[in-house]
């Protein structure tokens, strides 16, 4: 039986920040069932909170930065989703403008969301799967 990951997943910023927070969003990471992508801007997004998360868990900041340099996380610069970004922004801007690189990456890759963020709710032609459907899916919660 192979080791590697078999569907490839965008990952949005607030399961990043759940598993450096001790969530069960880290087993989900560190499955190897799945591929993580996600956009530059998303990653700097959540190496902004390392500071507050460090002191929220009692960690250092050191300790807080080699989790998150451990991510196993595909980043991808802005010129992979460009051709996307204003149909991104179209659909989700008034929502959330912060969400336009995720939501451009996943379109243009034409892959599912891992998020719990509710702003990706509802829009056309975009799957979301939610951090409690992939911890079903690996079988470390009842579905």
């Amino acid at each position: 039986m192979s080791s590697q990951a078999s569907e490839s997943l965008v990952v949005d910023a607030n399961p990043l920040l759940s598993a450096l927070m001790g969530g069960k969003a880290w087993e989900i990471l560190f499955s190897q069932k799945y591929c993580f992508v996600s956009t530059q801007f998303t990653l700097f997004e959540v190496q902004k909170y390392v500071p507050y998360l460090a002191t929220k868990v009692g960690a250092t900041e050191t300790e807080l930065l080699d989790a998150y340099n451990l991510l196993p996380v595909i980043v991808h610069q802005p010129h992979v989703f460009d051709s996307h970004v204003e149909t991104a922004r179209a659909m989700i801007a008034a929502r959330d403008e912060k969400d336009v690189s995720i939501l451009a990456l996943a379109l243009k890759l034409a892959l599912p969301i891992w998020s719990d963020d509710r702003d990706f709710e509802g829009l056309p032609g975009v799957a979301v799967i939610k951090t409690s459907e992939l911890l079903a899916r690996l079988g470390l919660i009842a579905s």
